[in-house]
């Protein structure tokens, strides 16, 4: 456990004097600021018209976008914020080092993590601002608030830990965030090819299947409506555990190589 805090903290602190990390999260609240900021001004307007009309007023519950938007973007903040974790120590030769340390590739592999996704729940939690603002202009609702964060929090350790998989495989930052990408848009997308093979005769199990396999069926109709079921917790949980399994793996592989 000490080994793990101390990976934890190292990478933490890399992570907060990292430019790329800065840049990920200003860009990210910016762009979310942006949207929120134009969607509350249309409801307000809208609000404003409809006082003068006798028509009814959209309520705050409306303001429930910047979630969605953020599991969305997740294809690209996971990559760039995962990029370097393991394919920069790799490339530079310190993944060796640390390995001489009395720590086993699990501790190393757990603490990194760990980090990246304290920072991408700080993130999250900083855009919690936009339902305080929701509160100002109407009555939002705070159980279906509380599922959306809990999912967008849950999704991105699922996707985090995903992303880590290609940091191992490889030393090139650049490839390692493009397959990130690439697999995180294909978990993102299995529920829209689950819905084509569904119309397809015969093929009904294997839809089901890669439904179920997909991140945003455990996410868009169930945590992003305010509903936790067991089995989403447990869907992103096994999915975390097991990409982290991988991953220590791949290392274990590639030192014992070297």
């Amino acid at each position: 456990m000490r080994q793990t805090i101390a990976v934890y903290k190292r990478e933490l602190a890399l992570l907060f004097r990292s430019p790329i990390a800065y840049a990920v999260a200003f860009a990210l609240l910016l762009f979310l600021g942006v949207l929120y900021s134009g969607q509350l001004s249309q409801i307000v307007q809208y609000n404003q018209f409809a006082g003068q009309q006798g028509a009814q007023p959209v309520g705050a519950s409306e303001l429930n976008l910047t979630t969605g938007v953020l599991v969305f973007l997740l294809f690209l903040v996971g990559p760039l914020l995962t990029m370097r974790l393991l394919a920069e120590e790799s490339r530079e030769g310190t993944i060796e080092t640390l390995m001489t340390l009395p720590m086993n590739e699990g501790h190393f592999i757990v603490g990194k993590f760990l980090a990246v996704w304290t920072f991408y729940t700080i993130v999250l939690v900083i855009t919690l601002v936009y339902h305080v603002i929701g509160h100002q202009v109407g009555v939002p609702d705070d159980g279906a608030a509380f599922g959306q964060y809990v999912g967008a929090w849950l999704y991105g350790g699922a996707v985090l830990a995903v992303c880590m998989i290609w940091s191992a495989v490889t030393e090139d930052q650049i490839v390692a965030a493009f397959l990130s990408a690439a697999t995180v848009l294909v978990l993102y997308l299995a529920e829209s090819a689950a819905t084509s093979l569904s119309n397809a005769p015969g093929l009904s199990g294997l839809s089901n299947f890669v439904r179920e396999l997909g991140l945003q069926a455990h996410y868009n109709g169930t945590l992003a409506n305010g509903i936790i079921r067991a089995e989403d917790i447990a869907y992103f949980i096994l999915v975390i555990v097991g990409a982290l399994f991988i991953t220590v793996r791949i290392v274990e592989t590639r030192r014992w190589r070297g």
